[in-house]
């Protein structure tokens, strides 16, 4: 770094008897001058200038980072709802499978043909109870023997007038009975 001199100023004498001397002109024009309030030089601007790109960079990253990590939340959360979707539609179909054999199991065909395998035969009379406690008509069973297994229907009984109330509140007091089946060897 190389410096300069100052230029040597002219060297006064004083007299006491004379007046002053005018003031010299100055050789050279200084780089002084006043200035306004506020005033930020152009250094301290371009500092300013980084600062706020480089914040400007951190939050444009931050930014990029925060919709990153939000699109890789989502993605899981999508990924996580479709195994629960197909999770949802094997039970569901698990379920229609397990419907279609209660109802397979409780066919009445299913039902007669188990209780023929284990020995069991229709009843040759039934007995209904009523109940109000009054014993309704006897019915005649036919002996004839029968080739189906559907059950036979029975003649609708009459019940009196003031009697009809307590009948239709209670559950159904004639079950579907069925004729005797006779095997065939």
């Amino acid at each position: 770094m190389a410096t300069r001199l100052a230029p040597a100023r002219p060297a006064r004498a004083l007299r006491p008897d004379a007046a002053p001397a005018p003031a010299p002109a100055p050789a050279e024009r200084r780089h002084l001058r006043v200035v306004p309030e506020g005033y930020v030089s152009a250094r301290a601007r371009r500092k300013r200038a980084r600062g706020l790109v480089v914040l400007a960079g951190v939050a444009i990253a931050a930014g990029l980072f925060g919709v990153v990590a939000f699109h890789v939340v989502l993605t899981q959360n999508d990924l996580d709802l479709q195994h629960l979707r197909s999770a949802a539609d094997a039970a569901s179909v698990e379920q229609q499978q397990l419907r279609l054999q209660v109802a397979q199991l409780e066919s009445p065909e299913r039902v007669v043909a188990a209780a023929q395998k284990l020995g069991m035969v229709p009843p040759a009379t039934v007995h209904y109870l009523s109940p109000d406690g009054t014993a309704p008509p006897q019915q005649k069973t036919s002996t004839a023997p029968k080739t189906s297994t559907a059950p036979a229907k029975t003649p609708a009984t009459t019940t009196p007038p003031a009697k009809a109330a307590v009948k239709r509140a209670t559950p159904s007091a004639s079950p579907a009975t069925t004729a005797p089946v006779r095997r065939t060897p």
